[in-house]
């Protein structure tokens, strides 16, 4: 498992400094994830390419707008360029540290009831949030691909979060890591199986 987990890259050259691949990730989250804001400029790009093709561009801007136009499609073409497209196998794996994950994260909460109720300590929130405490032994090179460094195989929950949403945009699963937490009044947080998982039966 962990040779398949050791390779999978989440963040390309657009996430990295000087835009090269193998640099230092500089973002928290890689550009693919935002897909509104591609989606906006997606939109944006194209209205500018109308609207120049119309000819309701001054003749003095028309360099400008060229010049905006291409560098708009550049970053385009990198982020979708970067998006991770996994194979069966990598994507089985993936799913398995998303499952173990959100199990993880929600034992850390403290529950809906406990907070609507006052009960939970705001001191071992935060501690809970930034000291190691979500196990990831021997999948330490597969987080640290996402520019998540573990502590004695555990990292915080607040980076086990940061993962979490990531993994759950790749997989088209949920990245709301609120909806992770239980509630005592209706029972326990339990993730659902994807569609290929009740597929397989």
């Amino acid at each position: 498992m962990g040779k398949i987990l050791d390779e999978i890259n989440f963040f390309g050259a657009t996430d990295r400094k000087g835009k090269k691949a193998g640099e230092a990730i500089t973002s928290t989250y890689p550009a693919f994830y935002f897909s509104t804001q591609l989606d906006e400029l997606i939109e944006e790009t194209e209205k500018q390419e109308r609207v120049l093709r119309k000819g309701l561009v001054p003749p003095s801007e028309v360099p400008y707008v060229t010049a905006d136009i291409e560098k708009n499609k550049k970053r385009i073409q990198e982020i979708e360029q970067n998006y991770p497209r996994l194979n069966d196998k990598e994507r089985d794996e993936v799913w398995g540290v998303y499952k173990d994950l959100a199990k993880d994260i929600s034992d850390s909460m403290f529950t809906r009831t406990e907070m609507k109720q006052g009960f939970a300590d705001a001191h071992e929130e935060a501690r809970r949030m930034s000291e190691p405490l979500i196990p990831i032994k021997g999948k330490e090179k597969f987080f640290h691909n996402m520019g998540i460094k573990a502590t004695g195989g555990k990292i915080s929950r607040n980076d086990a979060s940061r993962a979490y949403k990531i993994i759950g945009k790749v997989l088209g699963e949920n990245t709301n890591v609120e909806k992770l937490r239980k509630d005592q009044n209706t029972g326990t947080f339990k993730l659902e199986k994807t569609l290929a998982e009740l597929i397989k039966g």
